[in-house]
């Protein structure tokens, strides 16, 4: 049994209409690799609460935090929306039905409106739980869910992807609840979750390959390509591409072709495909050190990138800065899922 494929499988695709039924006895085993994989509300939902047997009181939990989710994300971007503070959600709503434990909201303005998105919350009861060098964590006051708002897009004081260039992306978008919240585009979303998978958490997860297979329905790719040229992320997007058309490939026989396009002008990256393949496809996967070491390389020729790098190193001379990063960066490299 290779869970990964009976996964895809079952799931279907946007660009493949043959389902797999699914056997009962696979119930459980799959749905704690979709819950590795940080998408079992997903999976639940696809498969439905029918076919969960004794699992089914999972799929209500998860469908209430689903929706209590969609009236955190909209509130709050109403709040800000109300004190005119530009911004977006970023990495949060997924093109399919998803839960998360986090908000993430960019600010895009400068400095001082990050201030005063702080405040704004603050005001309105949010509950402060910590400050890091880019971004601000607090808890929603009605509903147990995080909120990380971002200053920058970074990962401890490194930006790796310069919010200045998704100014041009940001979109209303209305979700389930009937109510609206202020967003990125197909494009930049995407952009941001790639990033972020291979900068920030060194990882692909199945949540990731959904989200690429979905929003290639929805995007320009010209545009896509564009962003990701132009924000130095091309490494990671090759990277990520090349996983999605391997297992896109290995469920469904086909590679789509707005996924072949942008292999077609990034190329293809051999070391995460060949290691893809020799870990018989499973998920989450790893990126190899080499690879995030490529992309931060390639981020650093943004000068904001390599000014907040040049920061970050001074910041290591302080004991206790030095301490905290280390710890996190070493549970990166342990841990099996995000």
């Amino acid at each position: 049994m290779n869970l990964t494929m009976d996964l895809l499988r079952i799931m279907g695709s946007p660009f493949q209409d043959v389902l797999i039924p699914i056997d009962q006895s696979e119930i459980e085993p799959l749905c704690e690799h979709s819950a590795k994989n940080r998408m079992s509300f997903y999976f639940m939902d696809r498969i439905g609460q029918g076919n969960l047997q004794n699992l089914a009181y999972l799929y209500q939990k998860e469908l209430k935090k689903c929706n209590q989710t969609y009236d955190a994300i909209t509130g709050t971007s109403a709040l800000l929306r109300g004190a005119n503070i530009k911004h977006g959600v970023i990495k949060t709503i997924r093109p399919y039905k998803s839960t998360t434990v986090d908000i993430d909201i960019v600010v895009f303005g400068p400095e001082v409106e990050y201030e005063k998105t702080i405040v704004t919350l603050l005001n309105a009861k949010f509950e402060m739980l910590g400050r890091g060098p880019q971004s601000t964590t607090l808890q929603h006051p009605t509903v147990d869910i995080k909120v990380d708002i971002y200053n920058e897009i970074a990962v401890s004081h490194i930006v790796y992807l310069d919010k200045r260039e998704l100014v041009d992306f940001k979109a209303t978008k209305k979700l389930p609840n009937g109510r609206f919240v202020d967003v990125l585009t197909p494009e930049a979303d995407l952009a941001t979750i790639v990033a972020h998978s291979i900068i920030k958490e060194h990882m692909y997860t199945l949540s990731e390959y959904f989200t690429f297979i979905h929003y290639l329905k929805q995007i320009d790719v010209g545009k896509f390509l564009e962003l990701v040229t132009k924000s130095n992320i091309t490494i990671p997007v090759r990277t990520h591409a090349t996983i999605t058309a391997l297992l896109h490939k290995e469920a469904f026989k086909i590679v789509p072709t707005q996924l072949m396009k942008i292999l077609d002008f990034l190329g293809e990256e051999t070391l995460e495909n060949t290691r893809t393949a020799q870990s018989d496809l499973k998920m989450p996967h790893k990126y190899h050190p080499l690879t995030v070491i490529r992309s931060l390389t390639e981020i650093a020729k943004g000068k904001r990138s390599r000014d907040s790098m040049a920061l970050q190193m001074t910041r290591m001379l302080r004991p206790s800065f030095t301490k905290e990063f280390t710890r996190m960066f070493f549970e990166h490299l342990i841990r099996e899922t995000y």
